[in-house]
């Protein structure tokens, strides 16, 4: 396993010091199993990718999470973008935008942007390069119908079968990970919340009020112990 991206800083000892190094090793792997399975995908003659700018996967729906998801969130935006944290965190008085688009979702001229990509939650991540499972357990998968590919044929204009066993492995070079292999792990992190599980703009204010206390505390306790932030500034050194 490779060293996690986009780990926030996080008081060490903490409560949220496990969760969200645990959160982002899996988002890791998620990014390793992708990368293989395009790379395969495209020797194989099938190369897959999102055309430039698209945001339409974004558009339709807001994304549910779990709370690891919304903690690891709320950590990476009071680091990275802590305008945009409070922006998030003024939807519990507000009240969320829990209709679509995503509200996370940029739009301009050049096209669509997700403004939390480094930290965008586990189903973000997964979708249009992650199977599911048939009837008989296999990996199934179908590309977006946006996607544009080589050697794989829609049934109808803008329709595309899913592809399991022998021949998806004979069209792609290997199967794609699996969507809820990895639910299901991020879901162990928190047995007791797995079912806990709410759209991102009605947990992620929440998050941000814990994830702000934790912080606060620790700054209070002039604790300037940090996972990852301790790291990079002995790197800087």
């Amino acid at each position: 396993m490779g060293k996690p991206p986009f780990l926030p800083s996080i008081p060490r000892g903490s409560s949220l010091e496990g969760l969200v190094a645990a959160t982002a090793a899996i988002y890791a792997r998620v990014e390793a199993e992708q990368r293989a399975f395009l790379a395969t995908a495209a020797d194989s003659g099938s190369p897959l990718a999102c055309p430039p700018g698209c945001g339409s996967c974004c558009e339709p729906f807001v994304p549910d999470v779990l709370p690891a998801e919304a903690a690891y969130l709320a950590a990476w935006l009071l680091e990275n973008e802590p305008g945009l944290a409070g922006e998030a965190a003024s939807w519990a008085a507000a009240g969320a935008p829990a209709v679509p688009p995503c509200p996370f979702l940029r739009r301009a001229e050049g096209g669509a942007r997700c403004a939390i990509y480094p930290a965008r939650p586990l189903v973000c991540r997964l979708f249009g390069a992650a199977a599911v499972r048939d009837k008989e357990g296999r990996a199934s998968f179908r590309p977006c119908a946006r996607m544009p590919t080589a050697g794989f044929f829609p049934s109808r204009a803008g329709e595309r079968r899913p592809m399991s066993g022998a021949r998806l492995v004979r069209e792609y070079g290997s199967e794609p990970p699996i969507m809820t292999d990895f639910a299901v792990e991020l879901a162990s992190l928190r047995p007791d919340d797995a079912a806990a599980r709410s759209l991102l703009v009605e947990a992620l204010p929440a998050a941000l009020a814990r994830v702000g206390l934790s912080l606060s505390l620790a700054e209070i306790a002039l604790d300037r112990t940090y996972s990852m932030r301790d790291e990079r500034e002995q790197e800087a050194d």
